[in-house]
């Protein structure tokens, strides 16, 4: 029988938020190896999670004995196929009621593809609970065991005295990993940090040094006009698809979408100088646009142009008082803005300022200047030929 000391030590911590510990793995880690503490000798335990994301359906933590905490996620087309559907999860999701596998037991039904697995691997018993959330959601968690005979009636008892304190653990993590996934996805991965650490009222800016990217697709009005809406979404999205990429790949931060372009930065912090800056900003640019040095358009690759800034400016919440956003302003921002709109004056694809060429090495011999609206005296353009190197 289990240790019922242990059992209500272990239902109180989880109960009381699982303190000190703050990762999820920790959580799952410390819960199975009460566990086995207590005597209920769990040998697999599978936490399945069904998450708001725009690329993925949802997340499995697995605990094997031995091993410790594994986590994966899943994809949007990870739970269509027949190795899913031929599982109990279905099941439990659509009865909303536990559902157990004796295999030790002869008579036990095999009924689902996974209980084949599981038999070579010496499990004896199986078991999936639902977790319900106060929102009326369902998710799941499974068990397993190797023990002869399988879990006993006090085990059982055990785990579905622990599932009440671990679906309000899940489903504070899943509210907390929702709004993680969702700021990212709307307003990038750093601004949705800074946002959840508690950069929430207007006004609250902080002045950075950034390397400044604007881009939009060239002649788009007059597709636009011309297209139909589906033919439209599809074009813009594509040109999403190439750019955003590579540029969070390179360490960049997508503020903001603008109809047909997008405004993004480059931090400069840490080891990230101005010159790295400024490469991976240039480097970004070139791998959306085919990756060679010299741009080639295709089907997959809508033309586009760029330009490219860099210079302090300030980062933060601005708006109204009840809807803010979270972007970046200043003269920097601004003379970004202008050189996009230059570009077409040195019929250059990719267009940079004079401070960005000097310090990524872009030859600018010859570079005309102009006077751009809003700023005194002429800016040197320098369309980029040649992407530099980091």
């Amino acid at each position: 029988m289990p240790d019922t000391q242990k059992l209500d030590d272990l239902f109180w911590w989880m109960l009381d938020g699982a303190r000190p510990s703050a990762d999820a793995r920790e959580i799952v880690s410390g819960i199975c190896e009460g566990l086995v503490a207590a005597g209920v000798p769990v040998e697999r335990f599978a936490l399945f999670i069904y998450t708001l994301h725009p690329n993925l359906r949802g997340r499995r933590f697995r605990w094997l004995k031995g091993e410790g905490v594994d986590q994966s996620d899943a994809d949007m087309t990870a739970f269509d196929g027949a190795e899913y559907q031929d599982n109990p999860l279905p099941t439990v999701l659509r009865t909303g009621k536990s559902l157990r596998r004796k295999l030790c037991d002869p008579d036990c039904p095999d009924d689902f593809l996974i209980l084949q697995q599981f038999r070579e691997e010496g499990v004896s018993d199986y078991l999936v609970q639902p977790l319900f959330f106060t929102t009326g959601e369902t998710h799941l968690v499974s068990w397993a065991t190797k023990a002869d005979g399988g879990f006993e009636d006090g085990m059982i008892a055990a785990l579905e005295k622990i599932r009440l304190p671990l679906a309000r653990l899940t489903e504070t993590y899943m509210l907390r990993l929702n709004a993680a996934n969702l700021l990212s996805a709307y307003v990038g991965r750093d601004s949705g940090n800074r946002i959840l650490s508690g950069r929430v009222h207007r006004g609250d800016i902080e002045e950075i040094s950034a390397c400044v990217v604007f881009a939009d697709l060239i002649a788009f009005t007059r597709f636009s006009n011309d297209a139909t809406a589906a033919e439209v979404l599809a074009r813009l999205n594509l040109f999403y698809d190439c750019l955003v990429p590579p540029i969070v790949e390179r360490g960049g931060e997508i503020l903001k979408f603008m109809g047909d372009g997008l405004l993004a930065i480059f931090p400069i912090a840490g080891e990230i100088d101005e010159r790295t800056a400024c490469v991976q900003a240039l480097e970004a640019l070139s791998a959306a646009s085919g990756g060679g040095s010299e741009p080639v358009f295709s089907e997959k690759v809508p033309p586009f142009r760029a330009a490219v800034h860099i210079g302090p400016l300030q980062y933060g919440n601005i708006g109204a008082s009840d809807r803010l956003d979270f972007t970046a302003i200043g003269p920097t921002v601004n003379l970004a803005a202008r050189l996009l709109a230059s570009a077409v004056l040195v019929d250059g694809q990719t267009v940079i300022s004079e401070q960005v060429a000097e310090l990524a090495g872009v030859p600018k011999d010859g570079a005309p200047s102009f006077e751009l609206k809003g700023f005194e005296g002429s800016q040197v353009i320098v369309p980029v030929r040649t992407m530099p190197k980091s």
